[in-house]
């Protein structure tokens, strides 16, 4: 993995991301290599061309919050995840908490590591605060494709020592890989801890994406790859339209608020 630092003017940059105003992308890049990131496509001119061996770490010029933020949100991150392993070294993302942690901002985190709750003292004295997991896999096929991230049930792990902390927390399933995802059972296991859900379906619209993912499929689940072509190549939206149904007679169930599907 290569790392550097490289001089960047402020924090927050505006989004029309969600309902958010305003993203931080502490980082370039992302270790935990997701092969299925859309980033990896937008960010393909790196000198470092393979996703998931570099990250480039931001040094801001200063941390002031932009005049006339008032109540906006801002999302930790768009672009990267913000705990990924080099955040345990260098507290990028907690030197920026620590700068707002007493701001009238509504702060989102998203993330796919462990390593935030290294942050709840700080989040507990936030004014308005969530942080949520993303989660689609299982142990044994996040280590395919998501190899460099914290196993989901770390994630789940965290994912309670944040509620016990009495923070807001959701659950994001996404990507919502066909016949490999369990979204209903990862309902089950997190409906005790969350105040809400996100499910999102995968995304191979990019062509790039599309060949390295279904390779993948073709490599590790042979026995599936029909049914991958059916889905994004002769476009068959038949398993996501069932599947959604189900997850919205299960999140009833529970009595979980879906914020958003697919």
């Amino acid at each position: 993995m290569q790392s550097r630092f490289v001089d960047s003017k402020s924090f927050m940059t505006k989004t029309n991301i969600g309902d958010h105003d305003y993203t931080c992308n502490p980082f370039i890049g992302c270790t935990h290599g997701c092969v299925y990131c859309y980033a990896k496509t937008i960010e393909r001119h790196h000198p470092v061309n393979e996703w998931g061996q570099y990250v480039d770490i931001k040094k801001y010029l200063n941390l002031s919050i932009p005049k006339g933020t008032g109540k906006k949100s801002l999302f930790f991150s768009s672009m990267t995840d913000p705990y990924q392993p080099i955040e345990n070294e260098v507290k990028s993302v907690r030197k920026i908490l620590e700068n707002i942690v007493e701001s009238d901002l509504s702060i989102s985190i998203l993330t796919k590591s462990e390593l935030v709750v290294r942050d709840i003292d700080l989040f507990t004295q936030m004014k308005n605060v969530e942080v949520g997991f993303s989660i689609s896999l299982s142990d044994v096929d996040s280590k395919i494709f998501e190899p460099g991230s914290s196993s989901p049930s770390s994630r789940i792990s965290a994912l309670k020592q944040l509620h016990l902390a009495g923070i807001k927390t959701y659950v994001f399933v996404s990507p919502i890989i066909p016949y490999i995802s369990n979204p209903l059972e990862i309902i089950r296991q997190v409906k005790d801890d969350i105040d809400y859900m996100m499910f999102d379906s995968l995304n191979l619209s990019n062509e790039e994406n599309r060949s390295d993912f279904l390779n993948i499929i073709k490599k590790n689940y042979p026995n599936q790859f029909d049914k991958f072509e059916e889905i994004f190549i002769h476009k068959n939206r038949a398993y996501y339209n069932k599947l959604k149904n189900d997850i919205i007679n299960t999140c009833h169930q529970y009595n979980i608020p879906i914020h958003n599907i697919y």
